[in-house]
């Protein structure tokens, strides 16, 4: 199925679509069962992952790969490809490059002499502080404030650059890497902890959620934390505990019922252990700081 620029601009809902012109486009994408069968476009893909991880399937490499936000795909226009997020709330910003775009850019840079030879399969290129800090502003929210689609645009440019200037620079990344995709799988399920810090963690879902088997995803957790997935859950609940009973003046019950623990004094002893700390001794040490601390 062809998914040409014109009908990507066309029917991308407009809180989607960053910037557009005739030179290309920027859409935001992902979401609750994203999942975008085989197509292909008439330009060149360039996809970044923001938050979670996407499975990405392209026509050698058939079994997929995994992408999180440290790496970025480039696809070339009328090469097929499947997209499907790995869990419900990823994010992504996918930006679409015509040659006219790419001539622009070397008009502006100079010669883009190894992207052009890397445009005739599928790769990915790692993701540089610079990529990352675009990408994050081009996704935040500033309404229809005054001149905002000429900063979106400005910033997709932007980012677009950096993206070519990653690929001219640097090698692609070994698309087979058990390493890779081993890292992937744990930000993933730390995530997912994270967000659901007022649950126990059910180790046999989390690995269905995963696709993986629950001693492989232990093990892997391990050797990449160092800790245990139950461990980590704590610590981030204590990290959690101590931020709320910082800045608000919430009921340590209160406190303890939002981050997982069944009481206050659950709470308490927990960070005792920890911290050396009760609840009322965080509160009076976040009231002694400096302000801006």
């Amino acid at each position: 199925m062809l998914r040409s620029l014109d009908l990507l601009k066309e029917t991308t809902p407009r809180q989607a679509l960053l910037a557009a012109d005739e030179e290309g486009a920027a859409l935001l994408g992902g979401g609750s069962g994203y999942a975008m069968p085989w197509h292909w476009h008439d330009c060149l893909m360039l996809l970044l992952p923001s938050i979670g991880v996407l499975d990405l399937r392209y026509e050698t490499r058939r079994e997929g790969v995994w992408m999180s936000r440290d790496r970025f795909a480039a696809v070339p226009a009328g090469h097929a490809h499947e997209t499907v997020a790995v869990r419900e709330g990823q994010a992504h910003l996918a930006l679409y490059v015509t040659e006219a775009a790419i001539r622009r850019v070397e008009a502006e840079l100079g010669s883009l002499h190894r992207v052009r030879g890397q445009l005739d399969a599928s790769a990915l290129f790692p993701v540089t502080p610079e990529i990352r800090g675009l990408q994050a502003l081009c996704r935040e929210d500033g309404g229809d404030t005054l001149g905002g689609a000429a900063v979106r645009s400005r910033l997709a440019g932007a980012l677009l650059i950096r993206c070519l200037a990653a690929m001219e620079r640097s090698q692609p990344l070994p698309t087979a890497s058990r390493r890779g995709h081993a890292a992937a799988l744990v930000d993933e399920a730390k995530a997912i902890v994270a967000e659901r810090l007022q649950d126990d963690v059910a180790l046999d879902a989390l690995a269905d959620r995963l696709s993986v088997s629950r001693r492989h995803l232990t093990r892997l957790f391990r050797e990449q934390v160092g800790l245990s997935i139950g461990a980590f859950q704590q610590a981030k609940r204590l990290d959690a505990a101590m931020e709320l009973l910082s800045r608000t003046d919430l009921a340590v019950d209160e406190v303890a019922s939002r981050v997982g623990f069944d009481s206050g004094s659950a709470l308490a002893r927990a960070l005792r252990k920890r911290d050396g700390l009760s609840p009322r001794e965080i509160r009076r040490l976040s009231l002694a700081r400096p302000v801006g601390t």
